[in-house]
């Protein structure tokens, strides 16, 4: 404390040569016996102050004499004595993130022999925010400064010139206030394309089924087998062949199975020598839902910026396998034979995959205010451009569906004689195309965002927004550009 104590006697003896300017422009009198005649009174500066110069030193003391280099570590320094003190810049450019700490007050403009002349300029050039007050309950203020911060450069990502959150009693005067450029929100990937459905095998011969003397008794051919799928849309299998005079009537064939999807089958033939029915194609799957376009702003939080995205699509639907052929006729002919059985029916293929929805631009702001109290004065806030929204992905084309398998093929005059012919099965239908991703939202350019329960005055303050992020493009619904305006959420009275 007594080191802090020397500090504030240093700054009150020598804050005040001759010629010093005030805060609004007039000049100080001359030093009488080594003090300021005046100082300290409203619209004064202050009596002592921490020091700060580009030719300085951080192990400084921080006097006019001794400043420190970096503004953070003298405020730093200031904020460590009771009561704490100002912090005094002169002019020139400070490559730094400033964290603001409750009661320091931050003056620029100050030239090599302490004075404020017109055209003497303090700049704060950070990251983003280049400038934030956090969690301050006492008055605190900015005065004569420019505050910048850097273009973003991680996609989506926003350029703030100064944060303002859960603070009240915050001033800025004679404040020039410029954000950067929002950065470009990233392209959304596309969906793979659908597994294909798997073709149905052809059917089974016919063959001699009988028990008389001289005849062959050979097994009752199966159906063809159906095509399969990884998403589980198999074909039906084809149906068994008729026999002889068998059934009702004489030679019937079974009909083939359903496809997945319930879709028809072939009928069986209706009698001795007669060709198995069709069976039916699967029906393609349906088409994705697109995903939602970005919209021209997203959301803000404490201190940030959430882009507004595109929407994902949704996957394509799975095609219904195709039906199983139906079997042949069965013959009389010599020996009774059986007819040939029906194809199976192939598979439906796989929906396409989802596309990606573009990631929102990121925003170029001046001041977003969160929860707080903000008196803005003879200020001008400058916004930049904001990000592009990204691209959304295209939607995966659907996997093709499986082709049919034929009817079996004839079994010989030996064998199948005249029994009928085994129908073909169903193709499989085409899987359904992804849904595609929705353009990314262009970020926007404010100059002011009031977000939660803030504030905020601008009496004699220029607020210029610069131009919003062009929005995502996409196959489906294309983002919306950023919004380009001086304030939002902001009700300035």
């Amino acid at each position: 404390m007594r080191w802090g104590l020397v500090i504030a006697l240093v700054g009150c003896a020598s804050g005040g040569p001759p010629g010093q300017q005030d805060v609004d422009g007039s000049v100080t009198p001359p030093l009488v016996d080594g003090a300021p005649a005046t100082c300290g009174e409203p619209g004064q500066l202050p009596c002592a102050a921490i020091h700060v110069s580009k030719s300085g030193l951080d192990t400084n003391s921080g006097s006019d004499t001794a400043p420190m280099k970096t503004i953070s570590a003298a405020i730093t320094r200031a904020s460590s004595v009771a009561p704490v003190l100002p912090v005094f810049v002169q002019a020139g450019v400070y490559e730094e993130t400033v964290r603001m700490s409750a009661g320091v007050d931050l003056y620029g403009g100050f030239d090599a022999t302490w004075q404020r002349p017109a055209g003497s300029e303090t700049v704060i050039d950070g990251g983003s925010p280049a400038l934030r007050f956090e969690s301050i309950a006492v008055a605190t203020k900015l005065d004569r400064l420019t505050v910048k911060s850097a273009d973003a450069t991680t996609s989506g990502s926003s350029s703030i010139a100064i944060s303002i959150t859960s603070s009240s009693a915050i001033e800025l005067i004679d404040v020039d206030i410029e954000a950067g450029i929002g950065a470009d929100g990233s392209g959304g990937s596309d969906g793979g394309v659908g597994n294909p459905g798997l073709p149905g095998n052809a059917g089974n011969p016919g063959v001699e089924r009988s028990s008389s003397f001289g005849c062959d008794n050979r097994a009752r051919p199966a159906g063809g087998t159906p095509g399969t799928s990884t998403c589980g849309r198999s074909g039906g299998a084809g149906g068994q062949p008729g026999v002889g005079d068998l059934g009702t009537p004489d030679g019937v064939g079974d009909p083939g199975d359903f496809g997945v999807g319930n879709t028809p089958r072939g009928a069986g033939a209706g009698g001795i020598g007669l060709t198995g029915g069709t069976g039916t194609g699967g029906a393609n799957g349906n088409t994705g839902t697109d995903g939602a376009a970005g919209l021209s702003a997203g959301t803000f939080g404490v201190g940030i910026y959430n882009p507004s995205g595109g929407g994902n699509g949704t996957i394509g639907g799975n095609a219904n396998g195709g039906g199983g052929g139906g079997g042949g006729g069965g013959g009389v002919d010599d020996c009774d034979s059986t007819g040939s059985s029906g194809g199976g029916g192939g598979a439906g293929g796989c929906g396409g995959g989802l596309g990606i929805g573009g990631g929102g631009g990121g925003g170029s702001f001046g001041v977003i205010a969160f929860d707080s109290t903000v008196a803005i004065k003879t200020s001008t806030i400058t916004a930049s451009r904001g990000g592009d929204g990204g691209s959304g992905g295209d939607g995966g084309t659907g996997g093709t569906g499986g082709t049919a398998g034929a009817g079996g093929a004839y079994g010989g005059p030996s064998e199948q004689n005249d029994g009928g012919m085994g129908g073909p099965g169903g193709k499989g239908g085409n899987g359904g195309r992804g849904g595609h991703g929705g353009g990314g939202g262009g970020g926007p350019s404010a100059s002011i965002v009031c977000a939660g329960t803030t504030s905020i005055t601008v009496p004699q303050s220029m607020l210029s927004p610069g131009t919003g992020g062009m929005g995502g493009s996409s196959l489906g619904k294309a983002g919306q550009q950023g919004a380009s305006t001086a304030s939002i959420g902001c009700a300035f009275f």
